[in-house]
């Protein structure tokens, strides 16, 4: 089980900015992650947060994210054998649940693929992704505290390479999920 407080700041890029940026820095190979969120027909989950299922290399991950404010999160994470929500029994998920009250008539709603280069700083982790949602694609970056420090001028610092200042958070890859996946009902 992994738990924590999750802090980020993320901003959408272009794939200009994207290159830049990733010979810029000593980025490790790249890893496809392909999530599956999940929620009930009421949006429960998504008014605390988030939950899905991540694959990366054969390996399935439930992640319940508990949103505090604009840039921090509690974050739950598990291995888990299925990626059937409702197939899950393992008992400290089923705590989260409860504890959460997140409601048992989940089902998939929403995907996404992202291809994530990782670079190690010295109080954050630094992420170049490329996600694809349908067919949809975009570029972003994300600066994850792993110590207290100003990361605002840090990360302010590294996005100066490429012309950008942080205002304020980018829409997480849920949100673009959701919002690109109705355009494409229009």
């Amino acid at each position: 089980m992994y738990d924590q407080i999750e802090r980020e700041l993320k901003v959408l890029i272009t794939k200009d900015e994207y290159e830049t940026l990733l010979r810029s820095y000593d980025f490790g190979k790249p890893v496809i992650q392909k999530n599956v969120y999940f929620d009930d027909d009421k949006g429960s989950v998504r008014q605390l947060g988030a939950l899905r299922i991540r694959t990366v290399n054969g390996k399935r991950i439930l992640t319940l994210k508990i949103r505090k404010d604009s840039i921090t999160q509690t974050e739950l994470e598990k291995e888990t054998d299925t990626e059937n929500i409702s197939a899950i029994t393992d008992s400290e998920i089923r705590n989260w649940f409860a504890l959460y009250q997140i409601p048992d008539a989940l089902h998939p709603f929403a995907s996404s693929e992202t291809v994530r280069r990782i670079a190690e700083l010295p109080n954050a982790e630094l992420c170049l992704d490329i996600s694809r949602f349908g067919n949809r694609t975009d570029y972003e970056i994300e600066y994850e505290y792993k110590k207290d420090h100003d990361g605002i001028h840090c990360f302010n610092e590294i996005l100066s390479r490429v012309g950008l200042v942080y205002e304020k958070n980018a829409p997480s890859k849920l949100a673009r999920a959701v919002q690109y996946s109705s355009d494409q009902n229009l």
